[in-house]
């Protein structure tokens, strides 16, 4: 699922990443999801992955740069509430990305 504030986030840590880090151009994939995996229906499992795709002689290259893993309850909070959180703590991640 892709969202324009997913989008914003990615083509910004994107070009950021590549003036910062990179010899060579990549590109960043931001891939979301929410599960549903216990027993009680009511808990999701939701995660974003940050990783830096490439071609390195010849050949696709993934490296994950981060991950954010949380649960929640979907009789509480709903999916996009869920998602709305752990995209600020993504954005607190990637702000911090640089600085270690």
């Amino acid at each position: 699922m892709s969202t324009p504030t997913l989008n914003i986030i990615k083509e910004s840590f994107e070009h950021w990443y590549n003036q910062t880090f990179s010899k060579t151009p990549v590109s960043i994939v931001i891939n979301y999801s929410d599960t549903q995996t216990l027993s009680i229906k009511a808990y999701h499992s939701i995660k974003m992955e940050v990783s830096e795709v490439c071609i390195q002689d010849n050949q696709p290259a993934i490296t994950p740069l981060l991950e954010l893993h949380e649960y929640y309850n979907h009789g509480v909070t709903s999916e996009q509430e869920a998602k709305d959180g752990l995209t600020r703590k993504l954005l607190t991640r990637l702000y911090a990305f640089g600085r270690h």
